[in-house]
């Protein structure tokens, strides 16, 4: 089984990727939709979170927007929620990844963190500031929260050196097919 982690800066393309892998065959687990799992009302995290932070709660959820909002702008608000949500997301990774078994399995984490081991591939996509910053105003973000977001993560070099391998997302979605399709092509090959 080749195993892929796919991950990079918000706005950087990992979503495509990782659809362009499902259309090539991969199983594929979003880590975002487990940490919005450990977040909801019968969730691992959700107790911790309500607890911290009583002014999110909304109708008995927890409202992500406005917990992004005081903890993409704190980054000790964000390291508590990071403690809070890093330990159960990577349980339930560790546990369903342990029951799949495809051919070719990825895993998109929009975080470093190792959640898995460390016989995974993990790809990085990179692709110029601005672009990003372009992708994510598209998606109805205002300026002040795409600098929020970008400015809490990690700079493009420490995505790029905890990278096996990086693929850039500067061109047309036709390029990044392209790009994608031979790399997992090969990881597949050497892998047999």
């Amino acid at each position: 089984m080749v195993r892929i982690i796919v991950s990079g800066g918000i706005g950087s393309g990992k979503s495509t990727v990782t659809s362009i892998m499902q259309g090539l065959g991969a199983a594929v687990i979003h880590a975002d939709e487990i940490g919005h799992s450990v977040l909801d009302p019968e969730g691992e995290a959700f107790g911790d979170v309500v607890d911290r932070w009583p002014a999110v709660v909304s109708d008995g959820r927890i409202d992500r927007k406005q917990l992004a909002t005081i903890v993409f702008s704190d980054p000790m608000a964000l390291a508590e929620l990071e403690a809070f949500t890093h330990p159960a997301i990577g349980r339930k990774l560790r546990e369903i990844t342990g029951f799949i078994h495809a051919r070719l399995l990825v895993v998109e984490i929009p975080v470093l963190r190792e959640f898995l081991d460390s016989d995974w591939t993990r790809i990085v996509v990179t692709a110029h500031p601005g672009l990003r910053q372009a992708r994510l105003a598209s998606r109805g973000m205002t300026i002040a929260d795409i600098e929020a977001r970008i400015g809490a993560q990690p700079s493009d070099a420490e995505w790029i050196a905890a990278a096996d391998h990086v693929i850039a997302n500067n061109g047309s979605v036709e390029e990044l097919e392209e790009a994608v399709r031979a790399f997992v092509h090969t990881l597949i090959e050497t892998s047999e």
